[in-house]
């Protein structure tokens, strides 16, 4: 974060830091729920909701739900960034959701600020990987036990 304020700064841009994870949350939440506005009045928009937030997600499936727009409409998208919340998901997806993993890419000094600042934002991250750990691990002894041990999911 500490380098997004300096580049800021010396682009003569306001600071792009919101004071706490709280208030990052609020601000998310009132732009998705402005696009999705959007989105029910006149269909013209989409969104990518990227967020590794269950939250900010959960938020965003009750906006809909009261908007009545459905994931059929392929109006609202999903991202995390790969190898993280597949908790997330994978359940978004099996639902119908359209989701998708991203890889950030570019130069070394460019990348690590964004993946740095990403783990700071996600505190609750540990927590999300404990889920995701224990749930790898149930799904293991369930194909151990039943003698699936490749499974193929349905099409």
């Amino acid at each position: 974060m500490h380098q997004e304020r300096s580049r800021a700064q010396e682009v003569g841009y306001e600071d792009p830091i919101n004071p706490d994870y709280e208030s990052t949350s609020r601000m998310y939440h009132r732009c998705l729920d402005y696009v999705l506005e959007e989105i029910d009045r006149n269909g013209k928009a989409n969104v990518m909701v990227a967020s590794h937030n269950i939250d900010t997600v959960k938020h965003t499936i009750k906006r809909m739900n009261e908007m009545g727009l459905v994931p059929a409409d392929r109006k609202v998208y999903f991202g995390q960034l790969l190898g993280m919340c597949d908790q997330i998901s994978f359940p978004l997806g099996q639902a119908g959701f359209p989701v998708y993993k991203y890889v950030p890419y570019g130069p070394v000094n460019e990348v690590i600020p964004y993946l740095s600042r990403r783990a700071q934002e996600n505190r609750g991250m540990m927590k999300g990987a404990k889920m995701e750990r224990d749930l790898l691990w149930k799904e293991l002894l369930r194909r151990l036990t039943s003698g699936e041990l490749f499974h193929t999911p349905s099409l």
